[in-house]
C-alpha cells in the first residue's frame, strides 16, 4: 500500500513539473530563436504568472479551499517561478581545454 501511494505521489509530481516545464518553454518556442530571454521574460512573465494565479486559485476556491489544494497549487506556483529563473540563467558550460603537458614527444 505504501508502495502504490509512493508510486502515485512520484507520478503526480513528475507531471505537474513535466506540465509546468512545458507551458514556460511553450512561452519560449512561440518568439523566434534570436530573441533575447531576458526580452521575452520582461514580455511574457507578468501575463504568465497573473494567469497562473488565477488558475491556481479558482482551483483552491473549487475545491473548498482545501489544504491539500492549498499545498498543491502553491507548490504548482513556486514551482513556476523558480523555472522562470532556472531558465533565464546562463548556462555554464564547461570547455575543457587540452594542453600538452610533454612538448618534447617526437
Amino acid at each position: 500500500m505504501v508502495v502504490l501511494v509512493i508510486f502515485g505521489l512520484t507520478f503526480i509530481v513528475l507531471a505537474t513539473y513535466t506540465i509546468v516545464r512545458i507551458s514556460i518553454a511553450c512561452v519560449f518556442w512561440s518568439f523566434n530563436t534570436s530573441t533575447d530571454a531576458k526580452h521575452i521574460f520582461k514580455l511574457c512573465f507578468p501575463y504568465y504568472i497573473i494567469a497562473l494565479t488565477v488558475i491556481c486559485m479558482a482551483f483552491i476556491i473549487t475545491f473548498n479551499k482545501s489544504i491539500f489544494a492549498i499545498y498543491y497549487f502553491s507548490t504548482v506556483y513556486f514551482l513556476a517561478l523558480f523555472l522562470w529563473k532556472r531558465k533565464l540563467k546562463p548556462s555554464k558550460k564547461k570547455t575543457f581545454a587540452v594542453e600538452p603537458n610533454q612538448t618534447q614527444l617526437p
